[in-house]
């Protein structure tokens, strides 16, 4: 058993609260809030997984661990150059110089269309950005994947999983252009 503490929390979601794990300094233990199932998101993890997609952009999951405070999901830990937990892309966009972000953020969108990977929303605090010495060298997603279509054709059909990527990110670019950054 793994014994989990404030101490290492990383952060905390309205489902689920995330630490850092005690053992291992790039993975991270996540664990649900009473009455939330994760069934689907690691159904989609594990297609993912059969389909040997590239995981740079995408924390992996990488099972189930038991914890002093219930089941845990251990994925990877998103890490800055300092060894230290990346912060959000919600945290940058409230940083001068926030444009910085526009390459790496076309750089995910470019990833999660070549890969497939549906989320059900794209949303700043659950994207990841590494930081390298002050510059943002890539946009990870870390939280809220899967496909919520009750006829999942998107998992199937490359052309419509596309179409959905692409009205999800362009709801995501809408509300960022909302806050004054432009990715074009």
């Amino acid at each position: 058993m793994i014994s989990l503490n404030d101490d290492l929390i990383v952060g905390k979601g309205a489902h689920r609260t995330c630490y850092r794990h005690p053992e291992a300094h790039n993975l991270c233990i996540k664990v649900s809030h009473e009455g939330f199932s994760q069934e689907q998101e690691l159904a989609y993890y594990k297609r993912l997984s059969n389909r040997n997609i590239q995981w740079q952009l995408l924390a992996r999951y990488h099972g189930t661990v038991h914890t002093n405070i219930g089941k845990g999901y251990v994925f990877d830990l998103v890490i800055d150059a300092n060894n230290q937990p990346a912060k959000t892309l919600e945290y940058y966009l409230n940083q001068p110089n926030s444009e910085a972000l526009a390459e790496p953020l076309l750089n995910l969108k470019d990833y999660l269309l070549h890969n497939l990977v549906i989320t059900k929303e794209i949303k700043p605090r659950n994207i990841a950005c590494v930081n390298n010495n002050g510059t943002i060298e890539r946009c990870v997603v870390v939280d809220d994947i899967g496909n919520t279509e009750f006829f999942p054709i998107s998992n199937y059909v490359s052309s419509s999983a596309k179409r959905k990527i692409n009205r999800k990110w362009q709801r995501f670019e809408a509300s960022l252009n909302e806050l004054g950054l432009s990715l074009n």
